[in-house]
């Protein structure tokens, strides 16, 4: 079921990167969403954090792929908007 990149747009053409490992999806803002049963990120109010913000429980459950596909996700969104030198955070 895994998609090029695992990149997916939902039905609001949200472009995601979805991190199957922890139930969970990264937009081009850098901000994660939990995952639906149906696949498509959760939207609701409250819900969505910063990939700055999340705690060493979500890191440390992501698998091996998905942590390097964050990486190379969080460096391309990162230089998009002009900002360097960018860890995950």
């Amino acid at each position: 079921m895994k998609e090029n990149l695992k990149e997916k747009e939902n039905k609001m053409s949200l472009n995601v990167l979805v991190l199957e490992s922890v139930g969970s999806c990264i937009d081009t803002n850098n901000v994660t969403h939990p995952l639906n049963v149906d696949g498509t990120p959760d939207m609701s109010d409250g819900v969505a954090v910063h990939v700055g913000h999340t705690n060493d429980e979500w890191f440390g459950s992501l698998s091996s792929e998905d942590l390097t596909e964050l990486s190379s996700w969080v460096i391309n969104n990162n230089e998009r908007v002009g900002i360097t030198g960018g860890g995950l955070i």
